[in-house]
């Protein structure tokens, strides 16, 4: 054959050996994706669970002992009160009623609600962002919520809202998809009764409201929009108006919202001006951030390119409005307080999953890339763990309480609480002049008087004196065998012109009723704290400025 014939003859082609496109784990193999969050959610789980035992403040101890109030069929705002909507003494007393009066057990139930609420938040964000996305999104998230400075070890009210909040957006989200009425319905129940244990779920609320709008403006479908928002506010109606009827078969609407309309808007968050409060976001913002820096950093980066991904106007807009509402949870009242954070974790992690998802759009379908971006997302959070095991995996109780909280006597309250059930027998009730309520949670009481955080009687207000008048009454009515005084003015928050009436009566009635028997002195504030007890309690000279007296009802 010639040399041209050669080239025009056939030629023989050995099998093709073309690569086969990568699959994803996830996709590959259904079960995976089920496992990695199962086991990253356990994970959380048990580290969260390293902070059972640590003492508790005073919003968590006044939670606990009003949802308890409650269940002992206590009638609300009547025979105790807070300044909050009735729906947080109805999750606390069903917690109360599930775990037991006692603050180890109900830390133990906290570390489930943990759990449901990184369930619920995955399932949103795997609707919202993606797959991938939410699965890498997971542990940041998880450990954001952890997180020292926005009070992430504790029984917060923040944490029950948060679980309303991601199981309605779930819902929501879902029953968006489907065209499920029933499911929107469901959403709009949950995200309404997240109003009614703080009012700051409202925002996540007008979300998703904002989220049907949209699709009513992109789908041009008005019938099936209008039916859509009806059905989830109809939702929200349903759960506010079964709260208020319950309020009303009790007899207490008109005390109720003098409680968490009137008071608070008169006296209360109307006193905070708008300097005061930017200093208050830039001191607890400098906290958070030191405490995870990368990732806001990663979040900074994430609002910063959001705009960039590859995804419709409509879509950009959306996950910017769940951002801007999520971040309005911590402004009402300008106080910005660490535990309000807890609120605004799902807004700072929706901007840490823009960064990731620019990352995904970079990669594209390299497989190399893919597993190293894989293999990133799993070390940056076990990095956050392993840089700060101190405190996800040996935590230092006293020293995250001092840490966060400044002198406030938490770690004192708790030995002191030691030092009561030790002493007292069934039947024995105390009083706690001072705003510590974790001590009758610590001692399994709930005091002899409504008025248990005092510094509601020192809020300056028309109510003042009748209120203080009225507690010195209850305790000297039912004359408990306990008297704690905690001399810290964060614990009485008195104004220097405010009503002195109550602290007046203490300085008297104290040492003719009542002898010292144990003294916790915080002879260094943070540092040093002197406790003593028995006869040498009744002699010791107090060194420090603060400091917790427990006195004994003299036997006459």
């Amino acid at each position: 054959m010639s040399k041209k014939q050669k080239q025009n003859a056939p030629q023989k082609h050995s099998p093709s050996k073309s690569k086969t496109p990568s699959v994803p784990l996830t996709e590959k193999y259904p079960w995976a994706e089920s496992a990695i969050v199962g086991v990253t959610i356990l994970a959380l789980f048990f580290i969260r669970r390293n902070f059972i035992g640590i003492g508790m403040e005073r919003d968590e101890g006044s939670y606990s002992m009003l949802g308890n109030w409650l269940i002992s069929g206590a009638k609300p705002y009547v025979d105790f009160y807070e300044m909050k909507p009735p729906g947080l003494f109805i999750v606390y007393g069903l917690l109360v009623k599930i775990f037991g009066y006692d603050a180890v057990s109900l830390q133990s139930g906290f570390c489930y609600v943990y759990a449901l609420i990184l369930v619920f938040s995955y399932l949103f964000f795997r609707n919202f962002i993606g797959k991938k996305s939410a699965m890498a999104l997971l542990p940041v998230y998880g450990l954001l919520l952890m997180n020292l400075n926005m009070s992430g070890f504790t029984i917060q009210a923040e944490f029950l809202v948060l679980l309303f909040v991601m199981a309605g957006l779930y819902l929501f989200s879902l029953g968006r998809m489907k065209n499920n009425l029933f499911l929107l319905l469901g959403g709009g129940i949950l995200l309404g009764f997240s109003v009614m244990i703080k009012q700051a779920g409202i925002f996540y609320c007008l979300f998703a409201g904002i989220w049907l709008l949209f699709d009513w403006w992109k789908e041009r479908n008005h019938k099936q929009s209008i039916v859509r928002m009806l059905c989830f506010g109809a939702g929200g109606i349903i759960s506010v108006a079964c709260v208020f009827i319950w309020l009303q078969m009790l007899g207490v609407i008109k005390d109720a919202l003098f409680w968490f309309v009137e008071f608070p808007g008169k006296y209360y968050l109307s006193n905070q001006s708008f300097s005061a409060g930017m200093n208050l976001l830039k001191r607890f913002s400098g906290d958070i951030i030191s405490q995870q820096p990368l990732f806001f950093v990663l979040a900074g980066i994430g609002l910063a390119i959001g705009w960039l991904l590859k995804i419709s106007k409509e879509e950009k807009i959306i996950f910017y409005s769940f951002f801007i509402l999520s971040f309005l949870t911590i402004v009402p009242g300008f106080r910005f307080m660490s535990h309000y954070w807890i609120l605004f974790a799902p807004g700072i992690a929706i901007a840490i999953a823009f960064a990731y998802q620019f990352i995904f759009q970079v990669v594209g379908k390299n497989s190399a890339l893919r597993n190293a971006i894989a293999l990133l997302f799993f070390i940056i959070p076990v990095s956050v763990v392993v840089g700060k095991s101190d405190y996800y995996l040996s935590p230092n109780f006293d020293k995250i309480l001092h840490g966060v909280y400044g002198s406030n006597p938490f770690p004192e309250a708790k030995i002191v609480g030691d030092f009561l059930n030790k002493n007292m027998k069934q039947g024995d009730n105390i009083f706690i002049a001072g705003s510590e309520p974790e001590l009758y949670l610590y001692t399994h009481t709930m005091g002899v008087s409504r008025h248990n955080f005092i510094g509601f009687l020192n809020i300056k207000s028309p109510y003042a004196k009748q209120w203080q008048e009225e507690a010195i009454k209850d305790v000297e009515a039912k004359k408990p065998r306990y008297f704690i005084f905690v001399n810290h003015p964060l614990s009485w928050m008195m104004a220097p012109d405010g009503e002195a009436t109550f602290f007046k009566w203490t300085q008297s009635y104290m040492p003719a009723n009542y002898k010292v028997v144990y003294v916790a002195d915080q002879y260094s504030p943070g540092d040093v704290t002197n406790y003593v007890e028995g006869n040498q309690a009744a002699t010791y000279q107090i060194k420090g400025n603060q400091f917790i007296l427990v006195w004994e009802r003299i036997t006459k």
